[in-house]
């Protein structure tokens, strides 16, 4: 039988990944301290899009998005913990299973 602490920890983990497979730009955002630029940019493209504006021009500024996302995850990385750092770089031997 799980204890309840693990049965909450599966719950908010499921969910979590709920959220993101619905908002897929919320991955780009986690462990990232650039997530705020990342969302700016995300919007200015948005309104871009919206107004008509040139697949260049929007590439350019989806490319500066790319840089962010990259930078913004590897200065997450390097003020995350020690554990953290060392389960990412040896990865994971747990088989992930969804509900229904």
């Amino acid at each position: 039988m799980p204890k309840k602490r693990d049965v909450a920890d599966y719950y908010l983990q499921t969910l979590a990944q709920a959220v993101a497979r619905k908002y897929p730009e919320i991955t780009d955002y986690a462990c990232n301290v650039y997530a705020d630029r990342i969302a700016q940019l995300d919007l200015i493209i948005d309104i871009l899009k919206a107004e008509g504006v040139s697949k260049s021009e929007i590439e350019e500024i989806q490319t500066v998005r790319e840089y962010y996302k990259k930078l913004g995850t590897a200065l997450w990385f390097m003020q995350a913990g020690e554990l953290t750092n060392l389960g990412a770089k040896l990865g994971s031997k747990i088989v992930e299973s969804e509900w229904g």
